[in-house]
């Protein structure tokens, strides 16, 4: 009879089996098993809705001016000023000045919608990052979690949404635009 010559506890067969399912394990069923425990956990619809809440957090809120009108100006005279604007006031409703600031004004808040427009639609593109760099740092952990039939749960399969969060805010997946 032959004898193993290597002397391991087990045949090389079986070797090269256990080598070749960590192997399928490593890369394809632990990606594949990763990507569905992170859909099942709607984290699409949950990180877009993070990104467009930081979005709008962000963004300060624009101070109205105030209509600069007959009032503003003569209200300061009581009874005579109102009066004067009762009688003259339709001239300064229509100013130049006041248009201006109106168009200035509102240019502004377009320019600060369309910039958060376009960031909101880029969230879908952050937040496929995050789950595409959540499985790249972690792909032993999913192919340990996928190569046990999920007997063995890493910690950070069990802190998915944190590794998720952090992946979101490092700085491969944090496009500020």
């Amino acid at each position: 009879m032959f004898q193993d010559a290597t002397g391991l506890p087990m045949a090389g067969g079986v070797f090269a089996a256990v080598l070749l399912y960590a192997g399928v394990s490593l890369f394809v069923t632990g990606p594949v098993v990763g990507s569905r425990v992170i859909e099942k956990t709607n984290w699409s619809g949950q990180c877009q809705r993070h990104i467009r809440a930081r979005i709008e957090a962000d963004e300060p809120a624009q101070p109205r001016l105030p209509k600069i009108g007959c009032n503003l100006i003569f209200g300061l005279y009581g009874k005579a000023g109102e009066d004067y604007c009762r009688v003259h006031g339709h001239h300064f409703d229509n100013n130049i000045f006041s248009q201006t600031l109106e168009a200035a004004e509102e240019a502004k808040r377009t320019a600060q919608r369309r910039r958060m427009e376009y960031a909101a639609s880029r969230a879908g593109s952050r937040c496929d990052c995050a789950v595409t760099l959540t499985l790249e740092r972690r792909r032993t952990d999913f192919a340990l979690y996928a190569g046990t039939l999920r007997l063995v749960t890493p910690r950070s399969v069990k802190a998915l949404q944190s590794e998720l969060k952090s992946a979101l805010n490092s700085t491969q997946c944090a496009m500020k635009g």
